[in-house]
């Protein structure tokens, strides 16, 4: 029996398949499906669903989305334990991310933050003892 996802969220993309892949490479998400416009992942016990802009003209941020240079996903922070945050930071990076912050220690955990593909914010975190332990 597959339990149902605990939470679940939708991304709306220019690239479907860039945003798929940086979830994998960076924050280690479960690709599920994957076809032109669509993507579907597990995040720890979550659902993501990546959609292409053109999927669904009636969204209510369909016209908001076609405009060029939106900001996209301002507002939000999507926030991922990860087991290496060095490591993911740099494989974000490689994939194009732009860096906001660098792996710093802040109340108990290192973290990172990086804007993804469409201009999506990811928080990447591990606790810092995990970070430290050999």
């Amino acid at each position: 029996m597959t339990r149902e996802p605990v939470l679940g969220m939708v991304f709306w993309a220019t690239d479907v398949g860039a945003l798929a892949d940086f979830l994998v490479a960076v924050a280690g998400a479960e690709l599920r499906e994957r076809h032109p416009g669509y993507a579907a992942l597990r995040l720890a016990g979550s659902l993501i669903e990546v959609h292409a802009d053109e999927s669904f003209r009636g969204h209510p941020w369909f016209h908001a989305l076609a405009r060029e240079g939106v900001a996209r996903g301002i507002g939000a922070e999507l926030v991922i334990p990860v087991a290496d945050v060095a490591a993911a930071y740099r494989t974000a990076l490689a994939l194009g991310a732009q860096a906001i912050a660098p792996p710093y220690e802040f109340e108990g955990r290192l973290e990172c933050e990086v804007m993804g593909p469409d201009g999506y914010v990811f928080s990447l975190w591990q606790p810092w003892d995990f970070a430290t332990s050999g």
